[in-house]
C-alpha cells in the first residue's frame, strides 16, 4: 500500500509556525477525501483542515497542543486500495492536492449535529464518549454539554492533595503572551486615566438600545472613530524611522474567549453612524465566539477599544495592540455623588485610560485626544 505524507497546509500564509488545536481522527481510523481531518490554528484563528487523500490514517506525528512549522508532516495516511488491484509494496510519498484515490467503503460515523461536533473540537472531546439522545441516537449539543458540566464536576470532586494539571502554554495563549511581551519590549508606554461623567452617554444608550440595540462599547467607538479623525497623530504607526499618519480609521474591538482575547475590527469607523457600528460589532462578536473569523477580519486596526466595565473594573492600564501607537480601556459606570454645575448631584461617572506609545506621541497632544473622547462621551448630543 502507498503511505502519503500530510504536511502543515498553505493556509498558514507567511506564519512559519502554528498550533494543532485537535484531531478529529484516531490513527487507524478511515479518512475521505475532504473529510476534516484536524483543526490547526494560526495566530488566534482555527482553520479545519480536510484530509487531501482518501485511506486510513496510521500515524500522527504532531500531536494536540503541539507547535508545527512551515513544510513540517503532520501525519501520515496509508491510500485506500482500488478493487481488484494487485498489493503493493508499501512506499512513502507526499500529498497533493487533486491525487486521484478510491474512496473506501463509508466509514461508521458519530451521528452529531454540526454545533455539537463544532462544541466538542473547542473542548477537546471525543465524540464517540458522548451518549446521544437525539433521534436515533444522533448526539446534539444539549448532549456534549451535559459531558462537558460532568467532567467539571468530576474534576472539582478530585480529593485535596492529588496531583495538578497543566495547560499547554500554546495556540492562542501563547500567541497572546509573545505579541503583549513584544509591545511592552519595543514601545515606550504610558498610560493616561481621565474619569467622564457619563450621564448624558447613559440616557443615549437607553434609548438606542431600544431602537437598535446599541451598547456601550458602540458609543465609545464611534467616539473614538471622530477623535482619531480630529488627532490623526493617534491613528498612526512607526514604520522604522518614519511615522505613517494613516488615511483610514478602523477600530479594532478586543473579545475575551475562553480560549483567549482576539480583536476584530470595524473598518472606516469614523464613516459609519452609532447603528451600523452596533450592527457590525454584533456579527463581529457572534462570529469571534462561534470560532469563525477569519484572518482578515482581525487584520488592520488603527487603534484598539478594550471594554472591562462588565466585570466591574474601574480603570486600569491595556496594553498597546502593535503596530497601533495607542489603545483606549473602559471601566464601569459607577453612579457618584459629585459637583456638578455648582451642585451636589448623582452621576454616573466612567474612568477612560489611554495607553500610548511615547516614541511617537508626547503626554500633551495624547491628552488632547483623550480630552476629545471625553468631550464627546459627556455631551454626545447628535454628535454620536
Amino acid at each position: 500500500m502507498t503511505v502519503v505524507d500530510i504536511p502543515v497546509p498553505d493556509i498558514i500564509g507567511d506564519a512559519e509556525e502554528c498550533v494543532v488545536v485537535t484531531w478529529l481522527k484516531r490513527v487507524g481510523d478511515e479518512v475521505r477525501e475532504g473529510e476534516d481531518l484536524l483543526v490547526l490554528q494560526v495566530e488566534k484563528v482555527s482553520y479545519d483542515v480536510p484530509s487531501p487523500v482518501s485511506g486510513r490514517l496510521v500515524e500522527i506525528l504532531v500531536p494536540q497542543g503541539q507547535v508545527a512549522r512551515r513544510g513540517q508532516v503532520l501525519a501520515r495516511v496509508e491510500l485506500a486500495a482500488e478493487k481488484g488491484a494487485e498489493p503493493e509494496s508499501r512506499e512513502r510519498r507526499p500529498a497533493q492536492v487533486g491525487t486521484p484515490a478510491k474512496a473506501p467503503a463509508e466509514p461508521q460515523r458519530v451521528l452529531a449535529s454540526p454545533i455539537a461536533r463544532r462544541l466538542a473540537r473547542e473542548h477537546n472531546i471525543d465524540l464517540r464518549q458522548v451518549k446521544g439522545t437525539g433521534r436515533g441516537g444522533r448526539i446534539t449539543e444539549k448532549d456534549v454539554r451535559a459531558f462537558i458540566e460532568a467532567q467539571e464536576k468530576a474534576a472539582t470532586a478530585v480529593a485535596p492533595g492529588a496531583e495538578e494539571t497543566t495547560v499547554p502554554f500554546a495556540g492562542m495563549r501563547a500567541t497572546i503572551a509573545r505579541r503583549m511581551h513584544e509591545s511592552l519590549q519595543t514601545m515606550a508606554q504610558l498610560t493616561l486615566f481621565t474619569e467622564a461623567d457619563v450621564t448624558e452617554l447613559v440616557a443615549l444608550r437607553e434609548r438606542l438600545k431600544q431602537e437598535a440595540g446599541v451598547t456601550y462599547t458602540d458609543l465609545i467607538v464611534r467616539a473614538s472613530a471622530l477623535a482619531l479623525r480630529e488627532h490623526p497623530r493617534v491613528n498612526a504607526t512607526l514604520d522604522g524611522d518614519v511615522i505613517r499618519l494613516l488615511p483610514h480609521v478602523h477600530v479594532g474591538i478586543a473579545v475575551a474567549l475562553d480560549e483567549g482575547l482576539v480583536v476584530p475590527v470595524i473598518r472606516d469607523a469614523d464613516q459609519k453612524d452609532v447603528k451600523e457600528i452596533a450592527r457590525e460589532r454584533r456579527q463581529l462578536v457572534e462570529r469571534a465566539r462561534a470560532g469563525k473569523l477569519v484572518a482578515e477580519e482581525m487584520r488592520g486596526s488603527t487603534f484598539t477599544v478594550t471594554n472591562l466595565g462588565a466585570y466591574d473594573v474601574d480603570g486600569f492600564t491595556p496594553i498597546v495592540n502593535p503596530p497601533e501607537v495607542a489603545i483606549l480601556g473602559v471601566g464601569r459606570i459607577v453612579d457618584k455623588v459629585v459637583i456638578h454645575q455648582g451642585k451636589v448631584a448623582q452621576r454616573s461617572m466612567m474612568v477612560l485610560s489611554l495607553s500610548f506609545d511615547h516614541r511617537v506621541l508626547d503626554g500633551a497632544p495624547a491628552a488632547a485626544f483623550l480630552q476629545t473622547i471625553k468631550s464627546y462621551l459627556e455631551e454626545p448630543g447628535d454628535r454620536l
